[in-house]
């Protein structure tokens, strides 16, 4: 269903942990992290959305769906609880049966690295799932794109504040030292999301679907005409075709604009601030 793919700073921290003696804690903790990205591929899988890889990096992982997901609050958030929840039961379950396993030692520490990936993976920083469930709920207040921004802003001031106390508490072992480390991923980590335009190409391949079945589940929205588009593409999602019924102040119909236009336009123009029904006249200019 998914590959699995290293990354290549994976095999010198690999040898690193073989000198040290910490081999089989980095093995256990890469497959808490491999249990817990899968928990997130199957859950997405369960909504219909294709999902490709798991990536492992030294300090997490990262499962690759289908980028339309994001543009469904629904199906994100409970993909995105998926993984914290398996890690946490995972964790409670070994240490209920951890005498009937007779294996302490690795039962205990499986229990703490997944404790640890659960809660850590809970706090509200994107592109933890804490942060994606937390942007899930904003976005049909702010909208995706100012969602996305509002907690990447939140992300990189809670990192800049926290890093260098953190980093203090490591080096005086009060707290664990890879996780300052932690932080610093996430300020990598969360500049790579972009959902409108992974809208954007996904909307090519149901294009294509709509015309090979011929049909497809719509949505249809009403829409005062007067709206910006940025306005709108919040409510699209991923797997349903959308249609707009444009009215005027009175609720009379004034015709319609299909997805191929609206995404047409916004992609040939970038027009995040034109009127949706600007979209209708222009087209009808260009007949």
């Amino acid at each position: 269903m998914f590959k699995i793919k290293l990354s290549p700073f994976l095999y010198p921290l690999f040898f690193l942990a073989g000198l040290t003696g910490q081999i089989a804690t980095l093995l256990m903790a890469f497959f808490s992290v491999l249990l817990h990205e899968t928990a997130h591929l199957v859950t997405a899988f369960g909504f219909g959305y294709r999902t490709f890889w798991i990536e492992l990096f030294p300090f997490g992982g990262i499962a690759r769906m289908e980028a339309s997901l994001f543009n469904d609050p629904v199906a994100e958030t409970v993909t995105a609880l998926a993984g914290p929840v398996q890690s946490i039961l995972l964790a409670f379950f070994l240490r209920t049966f951890a005498g009937f396993l007779h294996l302490p030692v690795l039962t205990g520490d499986l229990a703490r690295i997944n404790l640890g990936l659960g809660l850590f993976n809970l706090l509200p920083l994107f592109p933890l799932d804490g942060g994606r469930i937390l942007r899930s709920l904003l976005v049909r207040k702010l909208g995706c794109k100012k969602a996305t921004a509002y907690l990447r802003n939140w992300t990189r001031a809670v990192v800049f504040l926290t890093g260098p106390l953190l980093v203090w508490l490591g080096l005086k072992k009060m707290v664990p030292l890879q996780l300052p480390f932690l932080f610093f991923f996430l300020l990598l980590a969360e500049g790579e999301s972009n959902h409108f335009y992974s809208y954007l190409a996904q909307q090519t391949k149901k294009a294509a679907l709509l015309h090979t079945k011929g049909f497809a589940s719509t949505k249809v929205w009403v829409v005062d005409a007067g709206c910006n588009v940025g306005t709108v593409l919040p409510f699209l999602t991923g797997k349903d075709y959308h249609l707009f019924f444009l009215v005027d102040k009175h609720g009379k119909i004034l015709g319609e604009v299909t997805e191929e236009e609206l995404m047409h336009m916004i992609n040939e123009e970038n027009m995040f601030n034109l009127k949706i029904g600007a979209i209708k006249g222009q087209n009808r200019s260009q007949l």
